[in-house]
């Protein structure tokens, strides 16, 4: 049954007189009444996705057309015993985040573009020409994402990689990529799209054949790993979702699947690759970015995640069939050149896709596409 402390919000929320667009939102583990949320303000997201609009026309995908995001939480507050309560919204301080203290100053001219309460913000810079992107943490904690850094060197050659040009110890900018992001096929057209992907998973099969590249020390990523990842959105997504108890099997019959594969060859992952971290230039080649996760993995880790993406970006109406059937073709051949077996390869896509549709289950914009995807898993599952 569904928790009736928990709620999860609508697409608008008003807060400081304004009406607000929820683009993002996490559970907080322990307060099933609270999640963490990412906003835009409403009226700029309805101009905006207005392409005859003057804020809309022609600006879609370019860096002019990145939109500030504010951070804060959302909470269902008891109204003396009233049924359901009422939902608040309280947002921080504009370019605030009492977890990090480094925002305010990184924020200065630039646009937080990326914020995700207590963890992490990305701010956008422009100078002219020249762009670049700061990746704001807690205190303390950039030194790991320099130590990221520096693994994920095992993918530099065939991947063009983010360049530091600054840190401190809660902040490290980046200069911007030249590229395309594979996440949108519109933006490059189904030939240079198809061309697109076939250089990046052949740069991927590359990097993959050069272990010796990635210390020994570096993390692993193994099925237990990914068995504790599920296992913990599992928990998350629990007291959000009427039957829970057929998604908890699903999820066991996936964990299952996953430590029954033998893990006698480890290579170099991103280990949380998506298609929006892979950018494509024609003059340039291939570039992947947010590589501070990199470590040791089963190479199915990296393609089934790509292949999941895949699936989910045409339920939620990203792709077409025909993209994804470019994506998809591409991937299979990949893993099969570079002897990934296919019951690997549908295992760590499995896990992919349960744990997109409980992460997505919290965003208002895509939460009927995350039950519909998980629908699909936990109906899939029962004719096994």
């Amino acid at each position: 049954m569904l928790d009736p402390a928990a709620s999860l919000p609508s697409r608008t929320q008003w807060a400081e007189g304004a009406r607000w667009s929820v683009e993002r939102a996490w559970p907080v583990p322990g307060q099933p009444r609270v999640l963490a949320v990412e906003v835009i303000s409403a009226e700029e997201s309805d101009e905006t996705q207005r392409p005859d609009s003057p804020a809309g026309a022609g600006r879609r995908g370019s860096a002019t057309s990145r939109r500030a995001r504010r951070a804060g939480h959302y909470r269902v507050q008891d109204d003396d015993g009233a049924a359901g309560g009422t939902a608040v919204l309280d947002l921080f301080p504009h370019h605030t985040d009492p977890g990090l203290p480094a925002l305010h100053q990184a924020a200065d001219a630039g646009v937080v573009i990326a914020h995700e309460p207590g963890l992490r913000a990305v701010v956008h810079h422009r100078t002219g020409s020249e762009e670049s992107y700061t990746v704001v943490l807690p205190p303390g904690q950039a030194q790991s994402l320099l130590d990221g850094l520096r693994r994920a060197q095992a993918f530099s050659g065939p991947f063009r990689l983010p360049r530091l040009t600054g840190h401190c110890d809660s902040t490290a900018t980046f200069q911007a990529l030249p590229g395309v992001s594979l996440h949108r096929p519109h933006r490059l057209g189904a030939e240079v799209w198809e061309t697109a992907w076939d250089q990046s998973l052949d740069a991927w099969s590359t990097a993959i054949q050069h272990p010796g590249e990635l210390p020994a020390s570096a993390p692993v990523h193994g099925a237990a790993a990914e068995i504790r990842r599920l296992q913990h959105w599992e928990s998350l997504i629990r007291p959000y979702i009427l039957g829970p108890e057929l998604f908890h099997a699903s999820v066991s019959a996936a964990c299952d699947a996953l430590a029954a594969i033998p893990e006698r060859r480890m290579v170099p992952a991103h280990r949380q690759l998506r298609d929006e971290d892979l950018l494509y230039s024609a003059d340039q080649g291939p570039a992947l970015v947010k590589v501070s996760n990199a470590g040791w993995a089963h190479p199915a880790l990296d393609l089934g995640g790509l292949r999941a993406c895949a699936k989910w970006n045409e339920l939620r109406g990203l792709w077409d069939a025909a993209s994804r059937a470019v994506v998809v073709g591409l991937i299979n051949d990949t893993a099969y050149r570079n002897g990934v077996p296919a019951d690997a390869l549908e295992a760590y896509e499995r896990a992919a896709l349960l744990r997109l549709s409980a992460q997505f289950t919290f965003s208002p914009r895509l939460a009927d596409a995350a039950e519909a995807l998980r629908a699909s898993l936990v109906q899939s599952e029962s004719l096994r």
